[in-house]
């Protein structure tokens, strides 16, 4: 196998009329700074590495149950194919559910998802909308640093692949109009 055959893409996961409900739950939310772990394993907000809006969805606030199911539907079908490519991937469970708005300028630089404060099996970004530009998901070869991959995501896209320290990526620039997005994690 090779590695970015790992970097699982499904079309279409989330329906277009629950994408755009999610939106405008995203956009009355996501109001604060999206936070990096920082250097004590503490999360810190650091705009030179990550300058996004951001909101933690959690299923028990008020009117949260309903688009907590969207996502965790979406993501139940994509392991579903997800498990038959990759193998062994035993048991996980829904971690964290991060909401992201990203506005003109905002990005995240090339980073891992996993650490010793957090442990990480399948990382998940789904894709909210397509009226942006910038934006692109970016995997970097974790041996020559080079850029490989960058998949073309459209509304309703997911795309799975392992949190380790094999698969750096990155968003880059939004240049022209808002980039929605939902990040979550199986652990």
């Amino acid at each position: 196998m090779q590695i970015h055959q790992a970097i699982f893409h499904i079309k279409k996961v989330i329906p277009l009329e629950d994408c755009k409900k999610m939106i405008y739950y995203m956009d009355k939310h996501c109001k604060t700074k999206a936070e990096v772990m920082g250097r004590n394993n503490q999360p810190q907000t650091d705009t030179k590495t990550r300058d996004v809006l951001s909101h933690w969805l959690n299923p028990n606030d008020y009117e949260a149950p309903s688009y907590y199911k969207i996502v965790e539907d979406g993501i139940k079908e994509a392991m579903s194919k997800y498990s038959k490519h990759i193998k062994f991937l035993g048991r996980l469970h829904l971690h964290e559910v991060n909401l992201l708005k990203y506005e003109v300028g905002n990005f995240y630089i090339k980073h891992v998802d996993q650490s010793s404060a957090m442990n990480r099996t399948i990382s998940i970004i789904i894709n909210m909308n397509e009226e942006y530009e910038g934006g692109d998901v970016v995997f970097f070869n974790p041996l020559n640093d080079q850029p490989y991959s960058k998949p073309d995501l459209k509304t309703g896209d997911m795309i799975l692949f392992p949190s380790n320290f094999l698969y750096p990526h990155q968003v880059t620039p939004i240049t022209k109009g808002l980039r929605y997005s939902i990040v979550t994690w199986l652990t």
